[in-house]
């Protein structure tokens, strides 16, 4: 996937987008991981499950729907204000202000699309489609 279908995905989705700075990048994406991650790390210590921040779904660390139960919850979400967050640092993470929800099915990259308060994510996976994932999970199946 190039940097150019990301930015057409992203525009297909109406309302604006801005780039995130590096720094707020990792914030945003460590809280993510504070929420969806915190019971693999008080099992291993680490924050990943291998080199994929979504394998803490796959792998059973934290509940998660997934395939066409994941895509359905997360097409009953609101649109609005997102993060979505690449595992490619080569694209951009955004702040979306979306009037529809990106869908990144076809894009074939790890990204992660959450609310600014984390209550919810959608993990899309590389082995889309037909593969691994998508995962949604919500804040609240963490407890």
């Amino acid at each position: 996937m190039s940097t150019a279908d990301y930015i057409e995905t992203l525009s297909r989705c109406g309302g604006t987008f801005r780039e995130l700075l590096r720094r707020e990048r990792w914030q945003q994406m460590q809280t993510w991981r504070e929420v969806y991650a915190a019971s693999l790390h008080v099992e291993t210590g680490a924050w990943k499950h291998g080199a994929l921040d979504w394998h803490v779904f796959s792998f059973g660390y934290a509940r998660s729907l997934h395939g066409s139960k994941a895509q359905h919850a997360y097409a009953l979400e609101p649109p609005g204000p997102l993060l979505v967050i690449p595992e490619n640092e080569a694209l951009p993470a955004v702040r979306l202000e979306a009037e529809r929800l990106p869908d990144f099915s076809l894009l074939r990259q790890d990204l992660y699309v959450s609310p600014a308060d984390f209550a919810w994510t959608m993990a899309f996976t590389h082995e889309l489609p037909g593969g691994n994932g998508p995962y949604f999970s919500r804040r609240e199946w963490m407890d």
